[in-house]
């Protein structure tokens, strides 16, 4: 079998373990995905290969995908048609998980089946929770604004669901959810300088990202979200 063989078979393994879960295979099984049960989420489990694989070694990197049909058209609204996007929360599998790494996982030779249940257990131990916690709209809104995207002890809080909360949960309820993540925020002085800028009068250009979370920040104030006011002195 070629790499990439022996690659869609370890993906096709993979989407028959996490079966009882209703996700449906695309990209002959490199991308696994299941519709929310008001089917305006898409909740994704995808498989990166590599350039590199041999037939002695074939990387697998799984990642995970939620989003949104409302966003998405949310979003155009509220930029003039400027912007899109429908994400609502994505990582790497090892960053959600004990591995705290870039994590991949060699699926060819003699440990291939042991290697296949690890990641079917990973994922179902990791990933399964946090897209179960968006089928239920008013519960993810509670926990991002509590907890934010501290899924569990592993993950790391992101900027990510600030569309999600602008366009699912009220304007204090995505206050809320920006002043948990600027309490500890790191770069927090880059993201506030940025806000004292369009305060100023600095043009919105949602197109130039001067870094990862400038557009979130841009958002914020466009929808008149506020930094904390310890940040502020």
């Amino acid at each position: 079998m070629s790499s990439r063989d022996i690659f869609l078979a370890a993906c096709n393994q993979l989407g028959d373990g996490l079966a009882e879960f209703g996700f449906k295979a695309s990209q002959k099984g490199a991308c696994l995905k299941k519709a929310s049960r008001n089917k305006d989420l898409t909740f994704e489990i995808s498989f990166q290969s590599s350039t590199l694989n041999s037939n002695g070694y074939v990387k697998l990197l799984p990642h995970i995908l939620i989003t949104s049909k409302r966003l998405k058209k949310w979003l155009k609204e509220q930029t003039s048609d400027v912007y899109s996007n429908d994400t609502i929360y994505s990582n790497q599998l090892g960053y959600i998980s004990h591995f705290q790494e870039w994590k991949s996982w060699n699926v060819s030779g003699i440990s291939q089946e042991k290697t296949i249940a690890e990641v079917i257990d990973v994922i179902k131990t990791y990933a399964i929770p946090i897209f179960d916690l968006f089928e239920d709209t008013n519960n993810a809104i509670h926990f991002l604004m509590h907890k934010g995207t501290k899924f569990n002890r592993y993950t790391d809080k992101s900027l990510t669901p600030l569309a999600f909360m602008l366009c699912f949960a009220s304007k204090d309820e995505a206050q809320c959810f920006f002043d948990n993540y600027l309490i500890d925020a790191p770069g927090k002085r880059l993201l506030l300088n940025l806000y004292k800028e369009l305060e100023g009068g600095k043009a919105v250009d949602l197109m130039h990202a001067e870094f990862v979370d400038a557009f979130a920040v841009k958002l914020a104030f466009l929808q008149g979200l506020n930094f904390l006011q310890g940040l502020k002195m």
